[in-house]
């Protein structure tokens, strides 16, 4: 078995590497112990010093380190050691480490089944540290089941298929996710000045090929750029990278309430910035049978409670029509 897991672990170095004529991408070694029943392998990856800040490893080339030991029959035992490894958002360092038990193949089945439970220790994002990563698997029926997988200020439960089209249907939580570090996910390659905290739920369903996206976001006391709010709340639904956002409310430092509605395409990165000005934006609306509400202002006051200002429009009983009587009502809370 081992033999084959360092198999997968170079092919998939490989393939991973962008085609170079004569360019080393990856370096790899390693060795097998047939007697131990145990192997490890490091792959080393060029380092990109010219991007590497000031004090911050410059001449450190990063690494990932693979081990596995046979404990028993079924017991196994695999590490992983990332050393500044750089990603497209950030450098990480962390050690992985994973106990998996594999099941004796039924009779009636074509592969055994195999659960575990993965956690990391010492990990460093862009140089500070952060919840660790914990959680349970089980590999069965040609299906990956991840259950309560943690990772800094994440969280995710759900399925994914190992076999093509490779269906998923995964639910996400974001507990304070820093507003720079959610921006920085999904628009690349752009700074935005911007400080709060993001939390909510993203299901992730689809194939990969054509990945559904539907979210539940909030955020509070913050601002990107020029805009400060009290609050978002943001639902959005698609199929990446097309969204669609609706039913969505922002209130803004200064107490102005609107709606926000609208589309946006992930994948136009240049024009983010207009796309987000062509929203769809109109005064916060409620209705009843005898009037419509337009909540104009609503301020927090930290230490007098809250102010909201709302303009009432009357229906007329028998018409079920605007009868022309504008009402203003002030409440104040404590």
């Amino acid at each position: 078995m081992t033999v084959k897991v360092l198999a997968g672990v170079c092919s998939f170095a490989l393939l991973s590497a962008p085609c170079a004529f004569a360019n080393v991408v990856i370096n790899f070694h390693g060795r097998i112990d047939l007697v131990q029943k145990q192997f490890d392998v490091t792959l080393d990856f060029p380092g990109n010093f010219a991007d590497a800040a000031p004090g911050k490893l410059e001449d450190k080339r990063p690494s990932v380190a693979i081990s596995g030991v046979k404990l028993s029959d079924k017991d196994y035992r695999f590490s992983l050691t990332i050393d500044h490894l750089r990603t497209p958002v950030f450098d990480l360092l962390s050690r992985v480490e994973s106990s998996v038990e594999v099941d004796p193949r039924p009779p009636d089945e074509s592969a055994p089944a195999v659960r575990g439970e993965i956690w990391s220790r010492n990990s460093l994002v862009d140089y500070k540290p952060i919840h660790e990563l914990t959680g349970q698997f089980e590999i069965k029926d040609s299906q990956l089941v991840l259950k309560s997988v943690s990772l800094g200020n994440l969280s995710c439960d759900g399925s994914l298929d190992l076999v093509y089209p490779y269906k998923m249907d995964m639910k996400v939580l974001l507990h304070d996710v820093a507003m720079e570090d959610f921006l920085n996910f999904w628009v690349r390659g752009k700074d935005y000045k911007s400080f709060g905290a993001v939390s909510g739920e993203i299901g992730v369903s689809g194939t990969w090929d054509r990945i559904g996206l539907r979210g539940s976001l909030e955020s509070h006391d913050g601002y990107v750029e020029e805009l400060e709010y009290n609050s978002i709340h943001l639902n959005a639904k698609g199929v990446y990278p097309r969204l669609n956002i609706g039913q969505s409310t922002i209130s803004k430092a200064d107490g102005l309430s609107f709606t926000f509605s609208g589309p946006v395409d992930l994948s136009d990165q240049e024009n983010f910035r207009k796309q987000i000005g062509a929203l769809v934006l109109a005064p916060l609306v409620s209705g009843s049978a005898s009037e419509r509400e337009w909540t104009i202002k609503r301020l927090d006051q930290p230490n007098s409670g809250s102010t909201k200002i709302k303009y009432l429009l009357r229906k007329d009983d028998k018409l079920n029509e605007s009868s022309g009587m504008i009402g203003v009502e002030q409440t104040m809370n404590f």
